[in-house]
């Protein structure tokens, strides 16, 4: 019964996980207007060495102690998400991070060449 349970669950988290790439993939071919139709705005642009546009979005999350109910704010990070826009403006590759810096900091050299699971 045990086996079964812990199976079940395994199960479960690979499907949850699996579809949040789905999400992003589903973005693959499509043009940099309807992202920004669907998204908004991005937190910043980047351009990397072949003169294509990295699209930034950024949310901060801000965690909670277990047991704190001060009402103060916690640690912090910032949830990442980079659409690379081709010259034609359409989507080829995406990439998902959590970093510690803010937006600001973030160093298009730095992600020349990101190996993702949708690069196409």
């Amino acid at each position: 019964m045990k086996k079964t349970l812990l199976l079940f669950v395994i199960a479960i988290l690979q499907t949850s996980c699996s579809n949040t790439n789905k999400a992003h993939d589903k973005w693959i071919g499509e043009s940099k207007q309807k992202l920004m139709k669907t998204w908004g705005p991005p937190v910043r642009v980047l351009h990397d060495d072949q003169d294509n546009e990295i699209l930034l979005y950024a949310d901060q999350v801000f965690t909670k102690e277990k047991y704190d109910d001060s009402g103060i704010a916690g640690p912090s990070y910032w949830k990442y998400n980079y659409m690379y826009i081709n010259k034609e403006g359409k989507i080829y590759l995406w990439h998902n991070e959590k970093q510690k810096f803010p937006p600001q900091s973030v160093d298009s050299k730095n992600l020349v060449g990101v190996s993702s699971k949708t690069g196409r």
